[in-house]
């Protein structure tokens, strides 16, 4: 019989970044969508999320009305793994007089240990039943193997069929980040600047040249503000986020902030003046 998701008082709140039980080793999710109705089971989606230790797992699902995100994770034994997850759910109740959409939403933690290798099975929207003559569950798989050095985190997801919205993607908190910058004016851009930087640590003060002048900035990275919702909380939907901050040595103008995740997206930062900087985040070479 496969292990079931019970309720837990223990469990406070999901970690987000889990304990490793060994320095060198990569955590792997690997997931399933089916849904059974009519005497069969078929495969909605699929997907594999692979990392180091302290990789969540960030599940979306969408189907016949209803919703369901969670926020999953590890917490290692050494011969079986505990896979906390909380979740918030929205189901379409109906629609109000005015043709409106009525939704009810739900939020929830669950938890289940199972063997390395095992697979835990996730109802989302509740088991087939009088009310419900299709099921639709998410079974996850946990394994890990040992890596040598540093890994990292890897996606892969494939939706079969098109009736539902189906993702998984890596969540992990950046120790450590690589920020490439360039100064543009117009037309113009100055050399690149690349620099390595610790989020809540003292920042770096960083020179560039643009058109003959030299422009320096003293640049930290940040955590951004706390959720402003119980829901981005619960989800912890910034916990793989970082934010630039930007300021002029002796300069009484505020700071400029530009937040982003680590994927090499272009993000720019208007100055005074009319100068631009152009900065991406990315994870850091491995070593």
């Amino acid at each position: 019989m496969r292990p079931s998701w019970r309720n837990s008082l223990a469990v406070a709140a999901l970690a987000v970044a889990a304990q490793p039980q060994a320095p060198n080793y990569r955590v792997t999710y690997a997931l399933r969508a089916l849904e059974q109705g009519g005497g069969t089971t078929r495969l909605l989606a699929s997907a594999v999320v692979s990392g180091p230790p302290e990789t969540n797992l960030r599940l979306s699902l969408s189907a016949r009305g209803a919703e369901l995100e969670g926020l999953l994770g590890t917490l290692p034994e050494p011969d079986t793994v505990n896979l906390a997850g909380v979740f918030f759910s929205r189901r379409l109740a109906g629609r109000s007089r005015r043709g409106l959409p009525l939704w009810e939403e739900d939020t929830y933690r669950r938890w289940t240990r199972v063997a390395w290798g095992g697979t835990a099975r996730l109802y989302p929207f509740g088991p087939a039943g009088a009310n419900q003559r299709h099921a639709v569950w998410v079974e996850i798989t946990v394994s890990r193997e040992f890596a040598a050095g540093e890994t990292r985190a890897s996606e892969e997801t494939t939706v079969i069929d098109s009736a539902i919205v189906f993702s998984a993607r890596a969540v992990i908190p950046p120790r450590r980040v690589t920020v490439r910058m360039s100064l543009v004016r117009g037309d113009t851009a100055s050399s690149p600047r690349v620099v390595d930087l610790v989020p809540e640590t003292p920042g770096r003060r960083v020179r560039f040249t643009l058109s003959g002048e030299s422009f320096d900035f003293d640049v930290t990275l940040e955590r951004p503000d706390p959720p402003r919702t119980g829901r981005d909380s619960a989800l912890a939907v910034a916990a793989d986020v970082v934010c630039l901050r930007l300021v002029a040595p002796g300069s009484a103008q505020d700071a400029r902030v530009r937040c982003g995740r680590l994927d090499n997206v272009a993000r720019r930062v208007a100055l005074t003046g009319g100068d631009t900087l152009v900065a991406t985040f990315a994870w850091p070479a491995v070593r």
